[in-house]
């Protein structure tokens, strides 16, 4: 073979060689070879609740649309402040894009929030639209609380009113005393007096968001006060612990007692379905994640500005709407908010 042809086989081999890299690279990248460079990272408080399992689940798919790759970790205990903090700090030294938190405490995560912005990582926020005191953040996503929660007492009234027992007797279950827990039982608790102020709220302890805990609470409250007709759970998994305790019992749920909670987790809607627990304010948790992933999009890829509060819906969910929560047909779109913050009053009042 003379020098000509050594060369005209050596270009065509780096052509082929070069074509067959291209259709790989385009082939793992779904016809994006940039999607290969984007991972984000998903940090809740943890993932013993249904709720935060949903989150992810929801980010993880949407993410799947766009070739993009999903971190999505957590500490051991949702108590752990400084946990969450260590896990969002080694995600901020793997080379993530972005990265979305649940802050377990909204004072301990600014110290990751810093090194994030440090890094010039964009922060963003879910299922909490409060700011923090410092660090910045990209945008907030999450409902409101207090507003949910009054959709509740909202319902709570009607429930009684249309058993004929409008001075029913209420106990609530909160979760581990911080934010969250703070506002769900105070919207609870403002919107009982607004709108039934005969109703009486007998009793709240926490329940520490955990379904076993909630039975031995509820338990307890049940024996020690019989008259309870209603157990108000900040979240879902307290609300079927407590439905769990009644049953136990000898109360007949939906009948001569009613749980209600905060979530619309999968495994809610089923039980709401087959009678084993009244009514949950549904918060989509699964399009709550899927919508984090897309205003990532918008920033890290569109290079749009996004609003700092940006607020997703939420719903009173029972036994004649869970089809039509299931199916998404009750989902409206996120709009630009008011921050919620941990003043005792409604949203957007300071």
């Amino acid at each position: 073979m003379n020098k000509s042809a050594i060369i005209r086989w050596g270009l065509g081999a780096a052509v082929i060689v070069l074509f067959a890299a291209v259709v790989a690279m385009l082939w793992q990248g779904g016809g994006d070879p940039s999607a290969q460079k984007i991972r984000v990272a998903i940090v809740p408080p943890g993932f013993g609740s249904p709720f935060h399992v949903a989150i992810k689940e929801g980010a993880v798919r949407e993410a799947d649309l766009l070739g993009w790759a999903v971190d999505a970790v957590a500490a051991e205990k949702e108590d752990d402040f400084s946990g969450q903090v260590s896990v969002v700090e080694q995600e901020l030294q793997k080379g993530i894009s972005a990265i979305a938190i649940n802050p377990i405490d909204v004072k301990a995560i600014v110290t990751a929030v810093k090194s994030a912005n440090k890094r010039n990582i964009p922060v963003f926020m879910h299922n909490t639209i409060t700011p923090l005191d410092d660090g910045e953040v990209t945008e907030f996503i999450g409902y409101d609380q207090w507003g949910g929660a009054v959709q509740l007492a909202r319902y709570t009234c009607g429930l009684f009113e249309q058993n004929g027992n409008p001075d029913g007797k209420v106990y609530i279950l909160m979760g581990i005393p911080g934010f969250h827990a703070n506002r769900r039982t105070q919207g609870y608790a403002w919107g009982i007096a607004q709108y039934c102020p005969q109703v009486e709220i007998i009793g709240k302890q926490t329940a520490e968001w955990d379904r076993t805990k909630a039975v031995e609470v509820a338990t307890a409250a049940l024996q020690q006060h019989p008259e309870i007709d209603l157990f108000y759970g900040n979240s879902d998994e307290m609300g079927i612990g407590a439905c769990i305790a009644a049953k136990k019992l000898g109360r007949t749920v939906n009948s001569d007692i009613w749980c209600i909670g905060i979530d619309g987790n999968p495994v809610t809607l089923e039980m709401i379905q087959g009678g084993q627990i009244t009514a949950t304010l549904g918060v989509y948790p699964s399009l709550i994640g899927a919508t984090v992933i897309r205003q990532m999009k918008k920033v890290l890829i569109d290079g749009r500005d996004v609003p700092y509060i940006l607020v997703t819906p939420s719903v009173v969910v029972d036994e004649n709407n869970v089809d039509a929560y299931k199916n998404g047909s009750t989902w409206t779109a996120p709009v630009e908010g008011e921050p919620e913050f941990d003043n005792g009053k409604p949203t957007g009042e300071v």
